[in-house]
């Protein structure tokens, strides 16, 4: 299993409009914010995947926390037998679903729901959660109340927490291991005083996207699953696996001239974009990919070498109107597919005009796929 250190994953970055939290460590490999080889992203992930199954074999349940955690989480939860259930946190409506309601106290976005229904029906003894970064636990012990109070059976089960990196102090999580809570990390940072690092950056806002680009929708035949309220590992493999070979036949058949190429996932609905570019990496490996993602951070822009969001764009949400959403480190390519399960036709146009306007100066081959 590959190992990680703290110079591959973490980069400083300095929030906007953000009085709980000054800075944000960013994570270059976690096709979030910086693009990248999304193959890299899957390495990373699967070896977070891979210590947690060694940690806890008989967990049946894998939850990721929304919005940066959701793909690592489904990558991970594939370390897992197939009929290990996966689902993540959301922010989005749920209609019906009964849910458990939580709060992630240091977000630009603090209220989270999960559904509960799978939750309550698994009967799984240890229950993995997965975020990309630990700092202080309260997060996860909002949540593990909130789910031993509403499901007073969780009392004894036991929850292992995984993420990519982990600051926490000692003293918390001896206290919260007397919780039947334990943590589990790809890299253990050392705990530092980054709200001062990052006041040393000068930053300036996302400049607002221009709606005036052109962009070609893809019809696929199949949905993008659906993790929001638990899926098993084995339909969420083949539904992405499916995907991401219609995804490549239909836009790359009779394309050979596009040899750099952008698979864009939007908020939580990452998987999809990450699982569909790492099937084009082993498909067409002549091709160079990348993969990232819009979100709801709002993160200053430098254009210092260390810094790591050079520019950056505010856009439309996809899935609501008025909610600001945010695109990073826009560079130059032969091809860009978005990938989105955003069901708002009319929010899905507006975003797209603004990505292919950014986009468009170079590029000629900006395809959507909705599902």
């Amino acid at each position: 299993m590959k190992e990680y250190a703290e110079q591959d994953v973490l980069q400083l970055g300095k929030r906007i409009h953000n009085t709980k939290r000054s800075y944000l460590l960013v994570n270059p490999l976690q096709a979030k914010h910086i693009p990248v080889s999304p193959t890299k992203t899957y390495e990373m992930s699967q070896a977070l995947g891979k210590l947690l199954y060694q940690t806890a074999p008989e967990a049946r349940m894998v939850i990721g926390f929304a919005e940066t955690a959701t793909a690592i989480a489904a990558m991970a939860a594939m370390s897992f037998p197939e009929d290990t259930v996966y689902l993540h946190t959301t922010r989005e409506p749920l209609g019906d679903e009964p849910t458990v309601n939580f709060l992630e106290e240091h977000s630009h976005a603090v209220d989270q729901q999960i559904a509960c229904r799978s939750i309550a029906e698994n009967g799984t003894k240890t229950i993995i959660m997965i975020d990309d970064e630990i700092s202080t636990g309260r997060t996860i012990e909002n949540i593990v109340t909130q789910l031993r109070r509403t499901f007073p059976a969780l009392t004894d089960v036991r929850f292992v927490v995984g993420s990519v990196m982990n600051r926490m102090e000692e003293t918390v999580r001896e206290r919260m291991r007397q919780e039947n809570i334990e943590f589990v990390s790809l890299v253990q940072v050392q705990n530092r005083d980054f709200e001062a690092a990052a006041q040393a950056f000068t930053v300036s806002e996302p400049i607002p996207a221009i709606k005036s680009g052109c962009y070609e929708p893809v019809v696929t035949s199949l949905d993008i699953p659906n993790p929001r309220t638990g899926i098993s590992v084995k339909a969420l493999k083949d539904g992405l696996s499916l995907l991401a070979q219609e995804t490549a036949r239909k836009i790359f058949f009779s394309d050979r001239t596009s040899q750099k190429i952008l698979l864009l996932g939007t908020e939580e609905c990452m998987t999809a974009a990450i699982m569909t570019g790492r099937y084009i990496e082993q498909t067409y490996p002549d091709r160079t990919v990348y993969c990232h993602a819009t979100t709801r951070s709002p993160i200053g822009v430098c254009d210092k070498p260390d810094y790591p969001c050079k520019n950056g764009y505010q856009l439309s949400s996809f899935y609501e109107a008025g909610r600001k959403t945010y695109l990073y480190n826009i560079a130059e390519y032969d091809c860009v597919i978005v990938m989105t399960d955003s069901r708002q036709t009319e929010q899905a146009e507006q975003a797209m005009r603004q990505i292919s306007h950014l986009y468009g100066t170079h590029c000629q081959q900006i395809y959507l796929i909705r599902g």
